[in-house]
C-alpha cells in the first residue's frame, strides 16, 4: 500500500544574520514528497543490494530507510527501484546523507528526460491526489 502527502519546507529567511538554517532541510530545491513504499538501493561498485521502505520523494532526490544498517559513506553510485501507484522506478544517483544507521539520502543523476517525466507526473498526480483525500495521507 503506498500513502502519501505532500510537505512543503520553506526557505531560511535572507536576513537572517546567522548564516545557517534553522531547518537544514531548507535548502532544498525542490520540496519532499511523504510516501511509504518497499524500495531497493543497488550500489553499483559494491554489487549489493539492500532493502527498505522510500520515506519521501522530490524530482531531486529520496530518503529511503533500510532494514540493515547502512555503513558505506556517501557519494556512492547507486539505483533506486520502488514502485508507486503501481508504477516501477529505477532511477540512477548517488548517497548524499547519512541521516541515521538506517536512514539515507539519495541524491538522483543523469536522469533522462522521460523518467525525469515521469518522475514529475507522478510526483504532481500523488499532490493533487493528497489535495483531494487528505485523509488518505494520514
Amino acid at each position: 500500500m503506498t500513502t502519501s502527502s505532500f510537505k512543503e519546507k520553506s526557505r531560511p529567511d535572507k536576513t537572517s544574520t546567522d548564516k545557517r538554517p534553522a531547518d537544514p532541510h531548507a535548502l532544498r530545491a525542490h520540496a519532499r514528497l511523504v510516501v511509504d513504499s518497499s524500495a531497493n538501493i543497488h550500489l553499483i561498485k559494491f554489487g549489493v543490494r539492500l532493502r527498505g521502505r522510500i520515506e519521501d520523494l522530490s524530482p531531486g532526490g529520496c530518503r529511503i530507510r533500510t532494514d540493515e544498517p547502512f555503513s558505506v559513506g556517501i557519494y556512492v553510485r547507486t539505483e533506486v527501484d520502488f514502485h508507486l501507484d503501481g508504477l516501477p522506478f529505477r532511477l540512477p544517483g548517488v548517497t548524499q546523507a547519512i541521516y541515521d544507521k538506517n536512514s539515507i539520502g539519495i541524491r538522483f543523476l543523469e536522469m533522462s528526460s522521460r523518467k525525469r517525466d515521469q518522475l514529475t507526473q507522478l510526483i504532481e498526480y500523488l499532490k493533487e491526489d493528497n489535495d483531494t483525500n487528505p485523509e488518505a495521507a494520514a
